[in-house]
């Protein structure tokens, strides 16, 4: 024991342990798949609905999954379940290298990618960071989100992508994974276990609470915080599917359009550190509001007419609060919850994210095909923000669950 404690505080490996498990787990999985879109329809012969299944299987996994982490956070380690899913992420990539055809391709993705992207990344590594910071936990949770492999994926693979081939390319990722495999086996899932305490808490002298799916439910404060943050989600990922095409519409040439998509990576990273920042002085709570609230009035610039410069600076401000969605989120839930129960809160948050996620980009297509205009579209979107802004700031205002955690 003397020699864990003279080791000093473990917080800070924790912490880059579990940036490392969210970005290969997430970071690699969709900073890749857009790259690969038409080697994939080169390669197998098929039309871009079906090369595109491939990322809506994983996202589907995903939401599926997701709300048995918490459960499953009580009946296995953080290090097991990372572990395992960095197993399922290189299997799947495996794989997909030596898949005959487009049906084994997606098989790999929905069935070995997508749950083990669910097992290594989204609510666990925030979990564990969550274990080991009471003071500072929400910059840890925006340091853990911040989306570094989404940013360089692109560019990497776009690289190596012709001098390799796409199985090659698929082999590499299957390689990275494994390789990740004994840092992840360095995880300690709690303080408690090598005798230290969280930064800013105390000791933990009493057993965690099962996680119990049935009270959260019931709760009025997580539904508040959860459709708050999947509103932000929907927002971000409608802002993906269409931003192309608002300023190719707007006369702005495709290489500037296209700029427009970088800048949202480079400015989520910035949102992520300032939101986890932001949280830790106002809470988690409030945090989403102000994010909810900001993104609102942003939202309707985009409703204005407006070029290549001020759409830029629009889209920037947009990638900053959507990248701090997560850490805000993250520390309003371990705030109202506590650590016991927040990896399962965050997990059944996913499921309840995805009709936001899928549908509201779905919705702005439909409703762009009819009327011609993106206006309803985002007009609908500052309607819902501003919705969500008074339900998270109505949630910020209850009082926390005691140490007990939910029951």
């Amino acid at each position: 024991m003397k020699a864990e404690l003279a080791r000093g505080f473990l917080g800070r490996r924790m912490m880059l342990l579990a940036a490392l498990a969210q970005n290969l787990a997430t970071g690699l999985m969709f900073g890749s798949f857009g790259t690969l879109l038409v080697a994939i329809e080169h390669d197998k012969h098929v039309e871009r609905a079906l090369s595109a299944a491939g990322a809506s299987l994983v996202i589907l996994a995903i939401g599926i999954l997701s709300p048995f982490v918490g459960r499953l956070l009580t009946l296995f380690s953080i290090r097991a379940l990372m572990i395992t899913g960095a197993l399922m992420c290189a299997g799947g990539y495996a794989a997909a290298a030596f898949s005959p055809g487009i049906g084994t391709l997606l098989a790999a993705y929905g069935l070995l990618v997508g749950p083990g992207v669910a097992l290594m990344g989204i609510a666990v590594p925030s979990a564990l960071v969550a274990n080991w910071y009471v003071t500072g936990r929400g910059r840890a949770i925006g340091i853990v989100n911040m989306p570094l492999v989404v940013a360089v994926a692109p560019m990497l693979c776009a690289a190596m992508l012709p001098r390799i081939g796409l199985a090659g390319l698929y082999l590499a990722m299957a390689g990275i994974m494994l390789l990740a495999i004994p840092l992840l086996a360095l995880v300690i899932d709690r303080p408690e276990q090598i005798g230290q305490q969280p930064l800013g808490g105390e000791l933990a002298t009493e057993t965690a609470p099962a996680f119990a799916i049935a009270p959260l439910l019931r709760d009025g404060g997580y539904w508040s915080f959860g459709l708050a943050a999947a509103v932000l989600g929907a927002g971000g990922a409608t802002l993906v599917t269409h931003i192309m095409a608002v300023a190719t519409g707007r006369g702005i040439p495709v290489g500037e359009a296209a700029m427009l998509m970088s800048v949202l990576g480079v400015a989520g990273m910035a949102g992520s550190l300032g939101y986890g920042w932001l949280a830790d002085r106002i809470g988690g709570g409030w945090a989403l509001a102000v994010n909810c609230g900001v993104q609102a009035l942003l939202w309707g610039g985009l409703l204005l007419p407006f070029g290549f410069g001020p759409l830029f600076l629009l889209v920037s401000l947009i990638g900053i609060n959507a990248g701090g969605m997560m850490a805000a989120l993250g520390m309003a839930l371990s705030q109202r919850f506590g650590t016991a129960a927040f990896g399962g809160a965050l997990g059944f948050w996913s499921l309840m994210n995805l009709p936001f996620t899928v549908g509201l980009p779905l919705l702005a297509g439909v409703l762009f095909t009819r009327s011609g205009s993106y206006s309803i579209s985002f007009g609908l979107q500052v309607g819902l923000l501003v919705a969500a802004a008074i339900g998270a700031a109505f949630a910020a205002r209850l009082p926390a669950y005691g140490r007990g955690g939910l029951r």
